[in-house]
């Protein structure tokens, strides 16, 4: 009897055994993954195409004085002749022009190869009108001088480094008329346009006769000048760009303020116009402002 005990106790104890490894025995996962299944993939960096500058479209206005070759027309802007290479197109235009018409145009320069001064000039488009101010590089073609003007006019300004268009509106003084942006205020009274945040940023305009000096104007300003510094005649290539029309560019700078002398003329009539800009923020855009608004003056008929 003992042994059958015995026998069984050790029967129990080995199913025991064997239910107990049974429990603990875990499924294995397979945790293997393939290679690179999950490594982030490396995105080609697109290369993108350089920008192509378009060629800068500038605006005139002058005189006509004919073709000197089947591709080359000659164009008088503020006294002085430019040659212009025609686009395509325009050859058609050009043969219903006659010489001394007053015409209104587009173009760009183009570098020629070998001068990196020289710069060709290429007409791409124009036309007749009744009449036009000289060299005005922003406003609508078909303004007759000394006559109706539009209420308002778009132009292209650089503001803060940018290219922009903005709107004017046209405001008439003692003998003339000019564009004035939102900024600015004509005070007719005072023949100032200024700016309207700080009236210290102003252009005073007077009208001058068809008689006059240049020269003695030239002292008139230098004296007026002589107490803010040094006083500069710009030439060309400093003067803004805006002011095509100028023809006399004087400049004294300050420790508050500079002060410039100017004198504007173009078909319609001559100009003086003294520019106040004291040192602050809004120096820079007023300029842009006022130079552009100063080109657009006019005398009345």
């Amino acid at each position: 009897m003992k042994k059958s005990n015995t026998f069984s106790i050790i029967l129990l104890t080995v199913v025991a055994v064997l239910a107990l490894s049974a429990c603990g025995t875990k499924p294995q996962t397979n945790n293997t993954t393939p290679q690179g299944a999950d490594q982030p993939q490396t995105q080609q960096p697109q290369v993108k195409p350089e920008p192509v500058d378009e060629p800068e479209v500038k605006q005139g206005t002058g005189v006509y004085n004919g073709a000197a070759d089947p591709h080359t027309v000659e164009i008088e802007m503020n006294g002085e002749a430019q040659s212009f290479q025609l686009g395509d197109g325009l050859d058609t235009v050009i043969a219903e022009l006659k010489e001394g018409d007053t015409v209104a145009f587009e173009y760009n320069e183009k570098a020629v190869e070998g001068d990196a001064t020289a710069k060709q000039l290429i007409l791409t488009k124009i036309q007749k009108t009744e009449a036009a101010t000289d060299g005005n590089q922003n406003g609508s073609s078909d303004q007759q001088a000394g006559g109706e003007r539009s209420k308002t006019q778009a132009f292209e300004l650089n503001l803060e480094g940018k290219k922009e268009k903005q709107t004017a509106t046209l405001a008439k003084g003692e003998g003339y008329s000019l564009y004035v942006f939102d900024p600015m205020s004509l005070f007719p009274d005072q023949n100032r346009v200024a700016l309207a945040v700080d009236d210290n940023y102003y252009a005073e305009i007077t009208k001058l006769p068809s008689d006059f000096n240049l020269d003695e104007l030239q002292k008139d300003g230098e004296k007026d000048l002589a107490s803010i510094g040094k006083v500069q005649k710009l030439d060309k290539a400093a003067v803004p760009q805006a002011l095509t029309s100028s023809r006399l560019f004087l400049q004294a700078n300050g420790p508050k303020i500079t002060r410039q002398y100017i004198v504007m003329e173009n078909v319609t009539g001559a100009f003086i116009v003294k520019v106040y800009i004291p040192q602050g923020e809004p120096a820079e855009e007023f300029e842009s402002f006022i130079y552009t608004s100063l080109e657009s003056l006019q005398a009345n008929k």
